[in-house]
């Protein structure tokens, strides 16, 4: 399942970069030791960076959101091209679907490490943590932890491909209805 893993990290270059490059800012800003920096390794970590375990909520916070957050919006930010002119269009060209192959590529590589979404839930779930931020943070938790899971047996990757999918349907039906209300 290893190489099956490593392999989807390889196909999908661009996202596992970018990914590892936010979570290298999150760390380096929390000021977490590294331990290995490399992108590309051969075992499960391949994609993410070997650190420290995180020392308080804030920073477990930060290197679980950060990642997911800026691949994610990039992602949706490419697919708006490449998936729309893809799969709703049918434009085939080699600039739509370099943006749907990195569209792709920014989704797969969302998640967390499974040990660093461990830690967001040791902190999360302390006695010390205030009520409000766990009710807060939990979503986000979940779907942290859900996408570490899945992650590693790259499940992820088929995610991604299925929302480039689905993804130009869902915003044919999200834009007029957006125009509808500011209008």
């Amino acid at each position: 399942m290893t190489y099956l893993y490593v392999a989807t990290r390889i196909f999908t270059y661009f996202g596992t970069e970018l990914r590892v490059f936010w979570e290298q800012l999150a760390l380096r800003f929390f000021k977490i030791p590294q331990e290995d920096t490399r992108t590309f390794k051969s075992s499960e970590m391949c994609g993410h960076i070997e650190h420290e375990l995180t020392n308080s909520l804030s920073s477990s916070f930060m290197v679980c959101f950060l990642p997911f957050f800026m691949n994610f919006v990039l992602g949706c930010c490419l697919l708006l091209t490449g998936s729309f002119r893809v799969f709703y269009i049918g434009d085939i060209s080699l600039v739509s679907l370099l943006f749907l192959w990195v569209g792709v590529s920014l989704l797969a590589n969302c998640s967390p490490s499974f040990e660093d979404a461990l830690s967001f839930k040791d902190y999360l779930y302390r006695k010390e943590t205030n009520i409000f931020l766990k009710i807060i943070l939990t979503p986000h938790f979940a779907v942290s932890y859900a996408c570490a899971f899945l992650e590693r047996y790259s499940v992820t990757f088929v995610l991604a491909i299925v929302f480039a999918w689905v993804f130009p349907t869902l915003m044919s039906f999200t834009f007029p209805i957006i125009n509808q209300l500011l209008n």
